[in-house]
């Protein structure tokens, strides 16, 4: 019963043209469209340290959500998803994966149940795909799977006084990790990080209302910012270069609590189960830093002395205020103490782990 998803694309049907996630109305507040296609506010390297050391707020510009609901919903999701849906309340997110029948990750989820739906936000370059998967099991299960586009998009708040900034704006203030609280048609989740980090998600008129409210009491930070913020928190995200390369406890979605080992069957189920129960994982996620200004997802990590072997690659990275970039890691635990990491080749740039 645990394989399942075996279907090929060629099965899918035509998948329904994907909504435009709007967030025209920054230009108002000043920011600049790079040419990644993300918002940043005119110095990406200063918004940077702002995110490190002030508070902040941020479009999650990379991100969309999947829409989920009908009677079925939670059934065909818990049937799908690493984590145990039945756990997903309105007051308590959820962190979850999506997996192929090998077990290697296609796409993350950050969930929040929403009135009679679940909201699943997620990479915006993987949506599509992901979206057009998930429709090819749904058979004959009574819900609807959609791109939410301009009707919920993501906006991250924060620093030392991120609270301070969400109740000089009316919103709720969750006290621990994946608690929600919502006001006025807006989800306000708690996020893991050093600092006060908060993911707020709603309709975008609603959001262009709040902006102004958020940015008087915190710095406007581009995507990438944000993004960074992330990373130092060991919180990874899929893209197209990086999808379908690591089963899930690679990149520690089970330190995360991303993944139930007691809800019973879903996609790639078997694999997951095996390395948790007989112990044999053999790669890690990790955080680096390189002084490299110029890197790759998916890039290779290569050992000195190794003759160019791959030994991990780049999950993802972000610009760093005190030059290069941050990165996330996939690595063989056996190199973790190695000092002689480099990116892409034995003579390429050097990386070191952070943790």
């Amino acid at each position: 019963l645990c394989r399942l998803n075996t279907l090929t694309p060629d099965a899918a049907p035509p998948a329904a043209p994907t909504a435009v996630l709007s967030f025209e109305w920054l230009d108002a507040a000043g920011a600049h469209f790079g040419t990644d296609g993300l918002p940043d506010f005119g110095d990406r390297r200063a918004e940077a340290a702002a995110a490190l050391a002030g508070d902040v707020v941020a479009p999650l510009a990379d991100r969309g959500t999947i829409r989920v609901r009908g009677p079925d919903a939670d059934a065909f999701l818990q049937g799908q998803l690493s984590n145990d849906i039945r756990e997903l309340t309105p007051t308590r997110g959820q962190l979850s994966s999506y997996s192929n029948p090998k077990g290697r990750v296609l796409a993350i989820f950050a969930s929040i149940r929403v009135g009679d739906a679940i909201w699943m936000e997620t990479s915006r370059s993987l949506l599509a795909s992901t979206l057009k998967r998930l429709k090819m099991f749904v058979l004959r299960s009574k819900l609807t799977l959609e791109d939410a586009g301009a009707d919920v998009i993501s906006i991250g708040v924060a620093g030392p006084n991120a609270d301070q900034v969400l109740a000089a704006a009316g919103l709720l203030v969750p006290s621990v990790l994946c608690l929600c609280a919502e006001v006025d048609g807006i989800v306000i989740m708690r996020r893991r990080g050093p600092q006060n980090r908060y993911t707020l998600h709603g309709p975008a008129t609603r959001m262009a209302a709040l902006w102004p409210q958020l940015s008087a009491h915190a710095r406007p930070v581009g995507t990438e910012a944000w993004r960074l913020t992330d990373i130092l928190a060991g919180f990874p995200a899929l893209h197209p270069e990086t999808a379908e390369q690591h089963v899930a406890q690679m990149m520690n979605l089970d330190k995360l609590d991303g993944v139930s080992f007691s809800k019973g069957c879903y996609p790639g189920q078997e694999i997951v189960a095996r390395l948790h129960y007989l112990g044999n994982l053999k790669r890690r996620m990790f955080i680096a830093r390189t002084d490299a200004d110029n890197v790759s997802r998916g890039a290779a990590i290569v050992a000195g002395g190794s003759e160019g072997q791959a030994v991990g690659d780049v999950l993802d990275h972000a610009l760093h205020p005190d030059g290069g970039r941050a990165l996330l890691v996939v690595l063989q635990t056996a190199q973790a103490d190695s000092d002689d990491l480099r990116i892409g080749a034995v003579d390429g740039p050097a990386t070191r782990l952070v943790r």
